[in-house]
């Protein structure tokens, strides 16, 4: 039931990151602080999902 939290939880993160960052892209006019908001969420999402990966392949064993 944790595996599934945190994939779920890493996959919110890394979704919202990339609306986040592509809504600046289109955004007439948008602060820049929404795209670093945007890329620190799709990195946390990225390094979130490799470690679950990890931790998926360590319970499986």
């Amino acid at each position: 039931m944790t595996l599934l939290v945190r994939q779920v939880g890493s996959a919110l993160c890394l979704m919202i990151g990339l609306i986040v960052s592509m809504s600046w892209f289109y955004w007439k006019d948008s602060p820049p602080l929404m795209l670093i908001i945007g890329g620190i969420l799709v990195l946390a999402g990225i390094i979130s999902i490799v470690f679950t990966i990890i931790k998926a392949e360590e319970e499986s064993e």
